[in-house]
């Protein structure tokens, strides 16, 4: 392994950060030994040395953080596995813990912070306790359906509950006569939480929607009146929701990025930095993808389940619809997406079936041997899809001649 430089970014490495990349140097099993060189300049060479011969830096479990947040996600998980069903077995699982070892630096007590998170889970919905027949005693533990929902979508179960009221309020009263609804529904909680809307550009934005988007604010409980008295200075007398008026504020910075706004002019519109926007985007594009696996595992949300399989991927991309195909081929941006539907390759079979010298002079800067990777990456595209028709066909011929004999 070769370290061209002592600096990730404009820091010095740690000395984890030095043991982590030079463990690469050999394989495990098969190596006795590795090399590793570290090419420092001379100016750096004293503060290396002392970072070599210095402290491994302290690890600390992150269980015990936020109030025992991650004790809470760890036995959530477990349970909904099966890998814990009693309360003996959560006790035991904590017992192997980093935050167990650590228990006497530290001041926690393990036994203590399990029962908290299990009374946790308990109120909040996501597990269930029934007393246990057996000689042990305690309590048995089962996932509730919410729970499972919870631990399957990858979601912070400090929301769990908040986004399902927002899914069971919104069943009612459901826009759809623009995706800004369902943007709303996907915006992610933690974010809104940390945001501070700037008033004048949060009631200038509101006043430009149309009077259909404007119906979605007032469904969500952002009122005009409130946004007009924030933006002028007074405070209101009826009592609104915080947190749904920040995340609404983050909805429509997203609304604009749906429309085909670059990061730069939506950064720029809501002077926030093209960072903030850019990690928005991303942070609500990995929530939807958590929301759909959520409501994928509650049937009573089975409409949510069709409207958000295909939302959830233009999101990802930030695209057209017309364009979401084109961008499962390896290699192709959404600017490539766009040259490519320009000139007239519309689908994967199009692109799969194309000539890479026509590809070249039709599609501005490309390159032949981008051209011959991305036609290779759509074949084997449909490889792909064509080898699972043919199984699933061959599965469904099998089940047919089972049944007649």
């Amino acid at each position: 392994v070769i370290l061209r430089s002592p600096y990730v970014g404009l820091s010095l490495i740690k000395h984890s950060q030095y043991k982590q990349m030079v463990g690469r140097a050999g394989r495990a099993g098969i190596d006795s030994s590795g090399e590793s060189f570290l090419i420092v300049n001379r100016q750096d060479a004293i503060k290396v040395k002392e970072m070599l011969s210095g402290p491994q830096d302290v690890c600390h479990s992150s269980l015990g953080f936020e109030d025992g947040k991650g004790v809470k996600a760890l036995l959530l998980s477990a349970i909904g596995l099966k890998m814990v069903t009693s309360t003996e077995d959560a006790y035991d699982l904590m017992r192997r813990s980093l935050l167990h070892i650590q228990c006497k630096t530290s001041g926690v007590d393990t036994r203590v912070l399990t029962d908290q998170a299990v009374s946790y889970l308990v109120d909040k919905g996501l597990i269930t306790h029934t007393q246990s027949l057996s000689s042990s005693g305690g309590f048995k533990l089962t996932v509730s359906p919410i729970g499972r929902a919870t631990f399957k979508g990858s979601l912070d179960h400090t929301f769990s509950g908040q986004l399902y009221e927002d899914l069971k309020a919104s069943e009612s009263s459901l826009n759809l006569s623009t995706y800004l609804h369902l943007l709303y529904l996907v915006t992610p909680y933690d974010t809104a939480l940390d945001v501070t809307p700037s008033w004048d550009i949060y009631f200038k934005k509101f006043c430009s929607l149309s009077e259909t988007e404007a119906k979605v604010a007032n469904a969500v409980g952002v009122p005009e009146h409130y946004l007009g008295l924030k933006a002028a200075g007074r405070s209101s007398r009826k009592k609104v929701c915080q947190l749904k008026v920040n995340r609404f504020y983050l909805t429509l910075m997203l609304w604009d990025l749906w429309k085909q706004q670059t990061v730069w002019q939506v950064a720029e519109v809501f002077s926030q930095t093209r960072g903030f926007v850019q990690n928005l985007l991303s942070q609500a594009a990995t929530f939807a993808f958590c929301v759909l696996h959520y409501c994928q595992e509650l049937e009573e949300f089975w409409a949510y389940q069709v409207l958000l399989e295909r939302f959830v991927k233009r999101l990802a991309y930030c695209v057209t619809f017309e364009l979401v195909p084109l961008m499962d081929v390896p290699g192709v941006k959404l600017a490539r997406a766009k040259q490519l539907y320009a000139a007239g390759y519309r689908s994967i079979s199009l692109l799969a079936a194309a000539d890479e010298a026509q590809l070249v002079s039709c599609v501005d800067h490309m390159t032949r041997r981008t051209a011959a990777q991305i036609v290779s990456a759509a074949k084997n595209i449909l490889e792909e899809k064509r080898a699972a028709l043919t199984e699933e066909i061959e599965s469904l011929t099998a089940q047919d001649m089972t049944s007649d004999l």
